[in-house]
C-alpha cells in the first residue's frame, strides 16, 4: 500500500488553520495580560472616580474643607490689632452629586498655625476633652460651617494650647501666620495668611 500524502491545497488549509489558532491564542494572551494590568492599575489609581451611593459615607474625593479666620461672629478677617482675638472655623462642602455621611466631631477636627517652617500652634495639643459625634448628612453642593473657636495668640506644646496653660504669647507687630484646618483626615484646600499687629 502506498501512503497518501496530502495535496498542496490540503497542506495550505492545514497551515492556515494552524496559523489562525496560534494568532487567536496570542491575541487572547495579550488581551488577558492587558486586562490584568488595567485591573491592577485601577486599584492604585487615586484619580479613578469613586462609586458614589446616596446616603453612604462620603468619599474623601467629594469633600472640600476650607479654613477660615476672623471674628467671634464668623466674619472673615485677616488682620488683627492688639487686643483682638482671632477665631478659627472651617466650612465643609460635599462636591459630589449625592448626599453622604461625614463625621465633624471634635475628635477629628484640628487647626494648625504656622509661620514659615515654625509650627506655632496646634489644636492637637489642647487639653480640652474631645468628643466623637454621629456623622451628619451632607447635601450635594451645600456648604456648612462649624462654630468659631478662639485662639489666645499663644504657642502650643505638650502642656496645652491656651493662655490658661501658661503658654507664651506669639510675636505680633505685623507678624504673619498661616492657618490650616484638618477634618477627618482631610486637609483644607486653602491656607489663609493673616497678620497680628
Amino acid at each position: 500500500m502506498f501512503a497518501r500524502y496530502p495535496s498542496p491545497r490540503e497542506l495550505l488549509i492545514r497551515r492556515l488553520v494552524f496559523l489562525a489558532v496560534v494568532i487567536a491564542l496570542i491575541w487572547a494572551l495579550i488581551a488577558g495580560v492587558l486586562s490584568f494590568f488595567g485591573w491592577v492599575g485601577s486599584l492604585f489609581n487615586p484619580n479613578q472616580s469613586p462609586t458614589l451611593v446616596a446616603g453612604s459615607t462620603c468619599q474623601s474625593q467629594q469633600i472640600k474643607i476650607e479654613a477660615h479666620i476672623g471674628t467671634s461672629a464668623s466674619q472673615d478677617q485677616l488682620a488683627f490689632n492688639p487686643g483682638d482675638t482671632p477665631y478659627f472655623w472651617f466650612s465643609v462642602t460635599n462636591t459630589g452629586p449625592v448626599e453622604c455621611k461625614f463625621n465633624l466631631g471634635s475628635d477629628v477636627t484640628f487647626f494648625k498655625v504656622t509661620s514659615g517652617s515654625d509650627n506655632v500652634w496646634n489644636s492637637k495639643d489642647c487639653n480640652a476633652e474631645r468628643f466623637a459625634s454621629e456623622p451628619i448628612m451632607l447635601q450635594p453642593n451645600v456648604s456648612m460651617a462649624n462654630p468659631a473657636g478662639r485662639w489666645d495668640r499663644v504657642r502650643s506644646n505638650d502642656s496645652g494650647c491656651a493662655l490658661t496653660d501658661g503658654l507664651p504669647s506669639v510675636t505680633a507687630d505685623g507678624a504673619s501666620y498661616v492657618l490650616q484646618a484638618e477634618v477627618n483626615g482631610i486637609l483644607s484646600t486653602n491656607q489663609p495668611q493673616f497678620v497680628l499687629n
